[in-house]
């Protein structure tokens, strides 16, 4: 039997599980399913400082996760794809 997938996917798909792998990241993505949110926003909801949240964004931004929006002085952040939070909702229906 082949293997289905290329082995360089395997790869960047492993790099972005260990991202993923983070509960605040985690939060951060499902936050940014509902909603388009802005970095204050964010902080208030997860309850870290703006520092930390600003680099969790940093890296779910460096892994093209999530995207910047400029509006004014504030950035705003929305998630690119929805299904990546998927898995997450899969294991909580099953763990429940």
């Amino acid at each position: 039997m082949k293997s289905l997938l290329p082995k360089n996917v395997y790869q960047r798909n492993a790099e972005i599980y260990k991202i993923m792998a983070n509960p605040k990241r985690l939060e951060i993505l499902n936050l940014l399913r509902e909603k388009k949110c802005s970095v204050d926003e964010l902080t208030k909801i997860i309850g870290t400082r703006k520092a930390n949240t600003s680099q969790h964004l940093a890296v779910l931004r460096s892994y093209r996760l999530v995207q910047a929006e400029r509006r004014g002085l504030q950035v705003i952040y929305s998630i690119i794809d929805p299904r990546i939070v998927e898995p997450c909702r899969i294991l909580k229906s099953i763990f429940s």
